[in-house]
């Protein structure tokens, strides 16, 4: 039955995903109009990020045309409602990341190279503003150019024009709000202030001393057995678009590892795009519509349900 309503693309989905994201929303939200406003505004940030993702998806044909990413979305966003009413830089650093990342994805296609690799490597340091971790998401742009044949000395060279006019940008717009700032201090704070070492011993310690409530639970629960799935269905068993895939999953490792280092903000939004198409494509490939509607009533009852908790 659930199954049967998302598998066509309509625009009743989209009210449907807003009046169920609405009420829990309101279910989350005290009685304070700051409160509200903070929590609207940070929702707006967030829907416009899904709506990028989305866009993203459907121009790389990363999942078929249906709206079972629709679900993904009330299950992601309605599982950690809570958290959008403190607002978190890490909104605005995402949707630069998007950016960055719809350039990536489209390395596949060698038209524009050159300028799709600028693109995204500007994008990138211009999120690391906002978040600096996002600095490891050159990681996916180095593995896209090698993947598709394209690392050479030019594109390195490209690299570094990026980074350079996105440094010269914003001393630029330093320069403008705060004053003047000696180049070499807002270069060193801008390039070496990287949590490397520290980064890294933090997240052994999240993990470690992980807070296992119930909606990290649920979180994880759903999350480990349809990467599972996803990895078997599109790596192993299919010989096609492995390339697509594994970028897919490196950006889901990494997204992982932001979010679990920080588990009280708003780092699960890092997770949005590879989940949706990770969620939607086992979606898909499931044989039998039991498995497809116990799925997808899991995904839109389980927000409403820990609210009980």
């Amino acid at each position: 039955m659930i199954a049967t309503f998302f598998t066509k693309s309509t625009p009743i989905h989209y009210v449907f995903a807003f009046i169920y994201l609405f009420g829990l929303f309101l279910a989350h939200l005290n009685s304070n109009v700051f409160n509200f406003l903070i929590g609207a505004f940070s929702l707006f940030l967030l829907l416009a990020s899904v709506l990028l993702a989305k866009f993203i998806i459907s121009k790389n044909d990363l999942n078929k045309k249906n709206n079972y990413s629709l679900v993904a979305i009330c299950f992601f966003i309605g599982l950690f409602m809570q958290e959008i009413f403190i607002f978190d830089d890490i909104l605005i650093a995402n949707i630069f990341l998007l950016l960055a990342i719809r350039k990536i994805y489209s390395i596949r296609n060698p038209i524009n190279i050159n300028k799709k690799v600028f693109d995204a490597s500007f994008w990138i340091l211009i999120s690391s503003v906002f978040y600096i971790p996002i600095l490891y998401f050159f990681i996916i742009l180095f593995t896209a150019l090698i993947l598709y044949s394209h690392f050479n000395l030019k594109n390195l060279v490209v690299i570094i024009s990026a980074i350079l006019s996105a440094t010269i940008f914003l001393y630029l717009m330093e320069v403008i709000s705060s004053g003047y700032i000696n180049i070499v201090d807002f270069t060193t704070v801008l390039f070496f202030d990287i949590p490397t070492l520290d980064y890294i011993s933090s997240f052994d310690e999240n993990i470690l001393n992980i807070s296992w409530s119930i909606k990290t639970i649920v979180f994880f629960s759903f999350l480990i057995p349809l990467i599972f799935i996803f990895i078997w269905n599109m790596f192993i068993k299919k010989n096609e678009r492995r390339r697509t895939t594994t970028l897919i999953f490196l950006t889901t490792i990494l997204a992982l590892i932001i979010f679990i280092s920080n588990l009280n903000s708003m780092a699960f939004v890092f997770l949005f795009f590879p989940l949706i198409i990770i969620f939607t494509s086992c979606v898909e490939q499931a044989r039998s519509k039991r498995v497809k509607n116990l799925v997808l009533s899991i995904g839109l009852l389980s927000p409403y349900l820990l609210i009980l908790f």
